[in-house]
């Protein structure tokens, strides 16, 4: 089976799964409630080996496709498995680019990693910190004797994955990642979640007592090494892009004025470049990454979820009567697609980085 092949045949799979997603969106959404449901459901399917060998083993831009789909029903079950597969990614690292002496434990990690995927287990993302500007190298968290001490916020899936990839400063003061284990114990809840959008992923703060540490996730020096971050950053937009999609499907549902015509257009060729942005960073992807890249994928999170956070509340502001209820699926979808531009790179600090390149360029 050719590569194309294999990529329409997860983004059916989560094709099928989006009549069932979006029928319990809105009853997650308006309680604020863990989408447990949902994910139950994408891991029915299979699709927590997304991008794992032995599973749909997903390249980026098959992952990218049944990322853009799921979000079309369950826009915060897509980010959980965006984050899911993100962290996932960091495996999927060509061996000879890890440091020779650390080779072996790495792909030691990276079987075993892959089999936790593929029995169910759930890995999750936290790396926030407050006060930190979203600048991980500036984590205050520290692991000591093999445990983890500290507050991380926006943990989506909060304490029910059953694994974390966290940011944190080791013996030496030193920042990198490492992989902590949920052990029911000493990860628990640090406050509620009640955001705009993306209300069911239950993106809380996790405080961290002493949870144990699998060890350094990947390899010592990953953070500023080779890797596969940019996976995060493209997952991220390519759920807004298909949040954006529903969206402007709910718009065109019925009769419109010259107003709404001319926002579902705006709307619709805004998609156009967004999709194919998308696209070419995906076919673009060097191994390893190097600064153009990840300047260029930067770029494009940045470009895609402000042109459709803008785009999006054009047309809603074209709307009329029901759209307006905080409980309609046009205002609940638009409340998601807002998220987009706070997530990282946040806005400001991305705006930051590409002022300084056009300066000193």
């Amino acid at each position: 089976m050719n590569e194309s092949a294999v990529i329409t045949s997860a983004a059916a799979v989560a094709a099928e799964l989006v009549p069932q997603l979006a029928a319990a969106e809105r009853e997650h959404d308006l309680a604020g409630r863990f989408a447990a449901g949902q994910l139950d459901l994408i891991a029915a399917a299979g699709l927590l080996a997304l991008n794992v060998p032995g599973g749909f083993d997903q390249p980026l831009g098959g992952t990218l496709e049944a990322l853009r789909v799921l979000a079309q029903g369950s826009p915060s079950a897509a980010l959980m498995l965006a984050m899911h597969t993100s962290v996932l990614a960091h495996w999927r690292l060509d061996p000879r680019h890890v440091p020779a002496a650390q080779r072996t434990a790495f792909l030691e990690q990276r079987d075993w990693a892959f089999r936790e995927a593929l029995a169910g287990r759930r890995f999750g993302v936290a790396n926030s910190e407050s006060g930190a500007g979203g600048d991980v190298r500036r984590s205050a968290a520290e692991v000591r004797e093999g445990r983890l001490f500290g507050t991380k916020s926006f943990c989506s899936m909060g304490t029910h994955a059953n694994y974390y990839m966290a940011a944190a400063r080791d013996g030496r003061g030193a920042v990198d990642y490492f992989l902590v284990a949920n052990d029911g114990q000493r990860v628990r809840a640090a406050g509620t979640w009640n955001a705009v959008g993306m209300r069911s992923s239950d993106s809380i703060s996790l405080h961290f007592d002493g949870a144990p540490v699998v060890g350094p996730l990947g390899y010592r020096g990953i953070l500023d090494g080779p890797s596969l971050r940019h996976w995060s950053t493209l997952s991220f937009t390519a759920v807004f892009i298909g949040v954006a999609e529903s969206l402007l499907e709910e718009a065109t549902a019925a009769p419109a004025n010259i107003l709404q015509q001319t926002g579902a257009v705006d709307l619709h060729l805004t998609l156009q470049a967004c999709r194919s942005f998308l696209r070419h960073c995906a076919m673009a992807e060097p191994q390893p990454a190097d600064a153009a890249y990840r300047a260029l994928v930067r770029d494009c999170k940045l470009y895609v979820t402000r042109a459709l956070a803008q785009q999006a509340t054009a047309l809603y502001l074209s709307q009329s009567g029901s759209a307006y209820r905080f409980d309609a699926p046009f205002a609940r979808k638009l409340r998601d697609l807002l998220a987009g531009p706070a997530l990282r790179p946040a806005v400001g600090a991305a705006f930051d980085e590409v002022w300084g390149e056009m300066a000193g360029a």
